[in-house]
């Protein structure tokens, strides 16, 4: 694993924006990590990438993030094989029509969505660190404005509302985006968030057939879909901005109420509290 290139981690790289954005990647001639559930379609999905951009400098490791077992296993792989990740591209998202929980117990769009970036990031900014500048992209979509910060759609003992959780996982993402920026802007790591627009892609597998026919009639592309998510993370042009983010390629103000600093602050120690593990890097409670 270990290469004179840079090195980039994306979940979610076996299907649609996070399999494209892996094969332009590879053609820039990055080192890539890709963190993918273990089965046929992850090893599909290296050879196209691979057969695609013609670059072997690729490892997939199965990791199944909704699991925290499953991370801490693979931060520990890339540990043990990787001394650098320039790049962290926080891909993977599901929606769930039904209520289901995870290993660990949690509601599983709140396990991927939002545990699993919150978890994997905070476990591997030692590593980014010791290879800054570095950055952080988190992937997150344009339902977060119907989102919550409240946590309650992903309690069972309530009507599950698949939509509703994730639109708030989405919003709790983009909190967790700024704040972490804001933590971070004295250690050479950008954090971003991107939403790559309404992108035709596994994530809405769930969804009714006829809906998913419709969709495909409105959205876009994966490929066009990437885009936003490699300018963030690779582009010149953004080089030291942090804490902003990105409708397609532009930079787009979130809504108002997401650079609730107070609010972001509960959101995290009501995170820790949750996952319940140490985390190094950095605490709930910013330097005075």
């Amino acid at each position: 694993m270990e290469t004179t290139s840079k090195t980039c981690l994306i979940t979610g790289s076996n299907s649609g924006i996070g399999k494209e954005t892996a094969i332009q990647l590879a053609r820039k001639d990055y080192h890539l990590i890709l963190l993918v559930r273990e089965g046929e379609k992850s090893r599909n999905a290296l050879k196209e990438i691979r057969d695609n951009s013609g670059s072997e400098n690729i490892d997939m490791i199965f990791t199944d993030l909704s699991s925290l077992n499953s991370i801490e296993k693979a931060v520990q792989q890339i540990k043990t094989h990787s001394n650098r990740l320039d790049i962290l591209i926080n891909n993977a998202g599901v929606y769930k029509r039904n209520f289901e929980k995870s290993p660990e117990g949690f509601e599983m769009t709140l396990a991927v969505n939002y545990l699993a970036p919150f978890y994997l990031t905070r476990l591997l900014l030692p590593l980014l660190e010791q290879s800054s500048p570095a950055r952080i992209v988190n992937v997150t979509s344009g339902l977060y404005k119907n989102g919550k910060t409240d946590f309650e759609s992903f309690n069972p003992e309530g009507k599950f509302n698949g939509l509703q959780a994730y639109a708030d996982t989405k919003l709790l993402l983009i909190y967790f985006t700024y704040y972490l920026a804001d933590i971070l802007e004295d250690k050479n790591i950008t954090v971003n968030a991107v939403h790559p627009g309404v992108v035709a892609t596994y994530v809405f597998r769930e969804l009714p057939a006829f809906v998913n026919k419709l969709l495909k009639l409105l959205v876009r592309n994966p490929t066009k879909g990437a885009k936003p998510s490699i300018y963030v993370a690779t582009s010149p042009d953004l080089e030291g901005v942090t804490g902003k983010h990105f409708d397609k390629m532009q930079m787009a103000p979130a809504l108002q109420s997401a650079y609730d600093e107070n609010e972001a602050r509960q959101i995290l120690e009501k995170s820790e509290k949750l996952i319940n593990r140490e985390m190094p890097g950095i605490s709930s409670k910013k330097p005075e």
